[in-house]
């Protein structure tokens, strides 16, 4: 199990200070393991480590986790600039996405231009990924949009679910400023990030 916490210190902060940051306090929850199920106060569990690349920060990052006393659960808390198992920081994959959809040129150029800007290394075939799987995910996506946008607008169901997806990525930018609260509350919401992978429905 995975939550979501703001640093508010920056990530360069977070990186400095390492496992002594001050980390959110173990939580008072119901275990998320339905065979136990109880009301427990989660305690510290240690840290482990996972690679993080973005344009300030590329290489491994320490992560807190909790534990449940009575079933031995976990849980680990993320700083709201990752997205929950995307190595690539959230407002990156977001701003490929999202260029991929609105751009003049080819994908390539869109690429060259973005990965020049922040000093990153994304592919044409990571970016199709990405964007394969926000299409894919898109009827899960509106859903989660309508939890955290009260009244929200969207597409028309004849869409083809390429224009949902790119009509999707205007509501998002339009809603909010910042892609890391929007990926924050979508996760809270949902407790899923917005490329998890769907089960088939059919």
């Amino acid at each position: 199990m995975q939550y979501i916490f703001n640093v508010k210190e920056g990530i360069h902060k977070y990186i400095k200070l390492g496992r002594h940051y001050s980390f959110p306090p173990p939580p008072t929850k119901r275990c998320h393991n339905p065979r136990c199920n109880k009301m427990v106060h989660f305690r510290k569990h240690g840290f482990y480590e996972r690679y993080y690349y973005s344009t300030e920060y590329k290489g491994k990052i320490v992560i807190r986790r909790y534990i449940c006393p009575l079933c031995g659960c976990t849980i680990s808390y993320i700083p709201h600039f990752c997205l929950p198992g995307f190595i690539n920081a959230v407002k990156h994959i977001f701003e490929y996405i999202y260029n991929s959809f609105y751009r003049e040129g080819s994908i390539n150029s869109v690429i060259e231009q973005l990965n020049l800007k922040y000093d990153l290394q994304f592919s044409r075939q990571i970016l199709y990924y990405y964007r394969k799987k926000f299409i894919k995910n898109i009827d899960t996506i509106q859903n989660g949009i309508r939890q955290i946008i009260k009244g929200v607008k969207l597409p028309d169901k004849t869409l083809e679910d390429v224009e949902k997806a790119r009509n999707v990525l205007a509501i998002v930018i339009s809603e909010y400023l910042d892609i890391h609260l929007f990926s924050q509350k979508y996760y809270q919401a949902t407790t899923k990030t917005f490329l998890a992978t769907t089960k088939s429905t059919n």
